[in-house]
């Protein structure tokens, strides 16, 4: 049964500009003329969007700020009408689109439960059954009584995602409901959002956290420029929307700009991620062996150069790698230098690549540094394996995958045998 069915949707904002200050004071000074031409832009934040969702599918929607994505997402909960096209939705809808939108900070979590769930035509009886939820999952038992504007911050976005998820809609629109809230907050959430869709809601959950995507969605829609550039697959559309972003993002030391990558002695061009076979990539799987290689130009004979790269993930050392052996530069030129990444040493996250060279000359020592040089992606090379290992709670959610993953030799023995008397076995 299709729930949602959008049919060439467009949605455009116009821009007027009229007179400025000074040309109505040159007009009353009769230093300007009267008539004033508008200077009118026309802006599409979405055009020609087609698609239909099922009951029960949980659809991502990805893309780089403004692709349109909370446009969409306004024109399906009606809050903004579309210039163009159609959307027929069938059912109740619930926009988590503002978090704590229409709470009054003056009433306490009580009265705003009741105002909220009045406002949807609960009843009485119906009402009492999802404060009890409503306030299980924002934990503030304590707090039921007590105005809203005394809360936290943490507690007035808790209470406000409870309130709207216990609606029990038939269709939840979601904006990066994981941007706000500590991690326990936000994998709650996740887990509740899962738990719609297996639940037969249909969910339409917009955000920037890829891994979340993954582990949630079950089809995934890239925009771009307002206009839907690939639907399916979630690994598919994630994959290609990541490598897309990273090709565009990568080798940000830029020739001609001065900064901590150039000096007098010379100035690092590039940072690449290359494959087995050569390509330069944006992503990649955990079984595959990866070259980093940082191209850089010397420019004085005779200095000694090292390489270092320091790989980040999250805010934190992955891990870091130097050069054993420092390069004499007999000629100026372009060189590169390469390092291999092993197989099955990576987890599945985002690292990016500080790159930097430490030159030595005459006993003077300097250094050239490439902050940020590269992004890419890391994906876990059995999906399978690792939802099962999630599910058992031998690993963590998917959504903190750690810093790296490396594939270990393990071996197990038996040291020594353990005597069990019956009575033991019985206790």
């Amino acid at each position: 049964m299709t729930t949602i069915s959008v049919s060439g949707v467009g949605k455009c904002y116009r821009t007027n500009r009229g007179p400025s200050p000074w040309e109505l004071l040159g007009r009353k000074l009769g230093l300007a003329k009267e008539e004033t031409v508008k200077r009118s832009r026309e802006i599409w934040a979405l055009k020609d969007v087609s698609f239909s969702v099922e009951k029960g599918t949980i659809l991502g929607v990805i893309g780089p700020n403004g692709a349109g994505k909370t446009t969409l997402l306004k024109v399906l909960a009606r809050i903004t009408p579309p210039t163009e096209g159609r959307v027929v939705g069938v059912g109740s809808v619930a926009p988590l689109l503002e978090l704590g939108a229409g709470l009054q900070p003056e009433l306490t979590a009580r009265e705003n439960i009741a105002l909220y769930m009045t406002w949807h035509g609960i009843n009485r009886s119906e009402l009492e059954k999802r404060q009890e939820e409503i306030v299980a999952f924002a934990e503030i038992d304590e707090f039921l009584d007590t105005p809203l504007k005394r809360f936290s911050s943490g507690m007035y976005v808790r209470l406000a995602f409870s309130i709207a998820v216990n609606m029990r809609p038939d269709i939840l629109l979601a904006d990066e409901i994981l941007a706000v809230g500590d991690l326990s907050f936000q994998e709650r959430c996740l887990q509740r959002v899962e738990e719609a869709g297996a639940a037969g809601m249909t969910v339409l959950f917009v955000s920037h956290d890829m891994a979340a995507i993954q582990r949630l969605c079950n089809r995934v829609i890239w925009l771009n420029g307002g206009r839907v550039v690939q639907d399916g697959d979630p690994a598919e559309v994630v994959s290609a929307y990541e490598q897309s972003a990273w090709i565009l993002t990568s080798g940000t030391a830029k020739r001609g700009k001065r900064g901590n990558h150039v000096s007098e002695h010379g100035e690092i061009l590039s940072v690449r991620l290359l494959s087995a076979d050569g390509r330069e990539i944006g992503a990649a799987r955990q079984d595959a062996e990866l070259t980093l290689n940082v191209t850089f130009s010397l420019l004085t004979p005779g200095v000694s150069v090292r390489c270092l790269l320091s790989v980040v993930t999250r805010g934190m050392l992955a891990f870091r790698a130097i050069q054993p052996d420092e390069f004499h530069v007999v000629e100026p030129g372009i060189y590169t230098a390469s390092a291999r990444i092993p197989p099955f040493l990576l987890s599945d996250t985002i690292y990016s690549v500080k790159a930097s060279l430490a030159l030595h000359h005459e006993e003077k020592a300097s250094a050239l540094v490439a902050d940020n040089a590269l992004s890419f992606r890391v994906y876990a090379d059995d999906d399978a394996e690792r939802r099962s290992l999630v599910a058992r709670g031998l690993v963590q959610g998917m959504s903190s995958p750690g810093a790296v993953m490396p594939r270990l030799q393990w071996h197990v023995a038996k040291d020594r045998a353990v005597v069990v008397s019956a009575g033991d076995r019985a206790s």
